[in-house]
């Protein structure tokens, strides 16, 4: 990871916007997708989803309001694999998902987000950017404990999905 990212606060605030709304925009896109495969439930389970990670980005970007940060191509940013912490990766999604799994994959990027910017707080000698960054993690932390009572919750709910697909692709052989 470049070095600037835990050094310089504009270029952790360029991170963070980053991460936050291309969070959103990915939930939003597979709400689409699951409206389009008729799964409502799922495509309303992701919309809410999508709106808390809007709702945070909107936080970051006011947090960020005045300052100068850096317009950042897609390869310059210093993310801990190949792409934001806070995304689903689409290798771990399907048009039969569960409201169970969704909200299992929700924690995942939840508890990886809140690892980036514990990462970023314990690697930076500046103290306001550590600050910012704790308090992100922390953040984080309460979106991590929010998805654990959802889950929870759904587990402990006595209804099912029935997510048996009578149509499924047809694959040539």
């Amino acid at each position: 990871m470049s070095r600037l990212l835990y050094e310089d606060e504009a270029v952790f605030l360029a991170h963070s916007v980053a991460l936050e709304q291309e969070a959103a925009e990915r939930l939003y896109e597979l709400a689409e997708a699951m409206a389009v495969h008729n799964s409502r439930p799922l495509h309303d389970l992701l919309i809410e989803l999508a709106g808390y990670s809007e709702q945070h980005a909107a936080e970051v970007a006011n947090l960020a309001a005045g300052k100068a940060l850096p317009t950042l191509q897609a390869w310059e940013y210093s993310w801990p694999e190949e792409e934001s912490p806070e995304v689903f990766h689409y290798g771990s999604v399907h048009y039969l998902m569960t409201a169970e799994q969704v909200l299992q994959l929700a924690l995942k990027v939840e508890q990886s987000a809140q690892n980036f910017y514990e990462g970023v707080a314990a690697r930076s000698s500046d103290p306001g950017l550590r600050a910012t960054a704790k308090n992100f993690a922390h953040e984080e932390q309460e979106h991590v404990e929010a998805v654990r009572a959802r889950l929870q919750q759904l587990r402990s709910s006595a209804v099912r999905l029935d997510v048996t697909d009578f149509d499924p692709p047809h694959m040539p052989e």
